[in-house]
This record gives structure tokens, C-alpha cells and sequence, in this order.
């Protein structure tokens, strides 16, 4: 019992976290689906040892990027090539 409420509560904290703290400073960050390329970066940055944490907050970081998609669909020029 206690193990799954520790995952939800990891869970529901970490849900889009790379997508909201790159919205943050939207000023420099309006490229689309910017949460899912930072848990990409992060993966190659940590060597691996992040994805465990990645793995939850990938999809819910897809679901983010996705509703702001619309809005971030016009600067799609203006992002870095990767």
C-alpha cells in the first residue's frame, strides 16, 4: 500500500514536469513539443540514469506539449534543428 502511494504521489508530482518548467520562460522556449526534447536531452545527459524517472513524466509531458501545440505551431521556424 505504501509503495503505491509513494508512486502516485511521484507520479502526480512529476506529471509534465519538463513540459511546464520549459514554459516557465516562454520568452526563449516556444518551440512545439519542448517538454518531450528535454526528457530526451535529459536522457542523454544522465547517461541513463534518469529514465526511470523520464518514463513518468514522458507521456504526461506528450499531453502538455500536445494541448499547446496550436499555440506553438507558428514559431515552428524560429526552433533549433536537432
Amino acid at each position: 500500500m505504501l509503495r503505491k502511494v509513494i508512486f502516485l504521489v511521484l507520479s502526480a508530482s512529476l506529471s509534465g514536469c519538463a513540459a511546464t518548467a520549459m514554459r516557465l520562460d516562454y520568452g526563449e522556449h516556444r518551440c512545439p513539443y519542448i517538454g518531450l526534447r528535454l526528457d530526451w536531452w535529459l536522457v542523454g545527459e544522465s547517461n541513463g540514469k534518469l529514465i526511470p524517472f523520464l518514463l513518468i513524466d514522458a507521456p504526461f509531458s506528450f499531453v502538455v506539449d500536445t494541448v499547446f501545440f496550436p499555440f506553438e505551431y507558428q514559431y515552428i521556424d524560429d526552433c533549433p534543428r536537432q
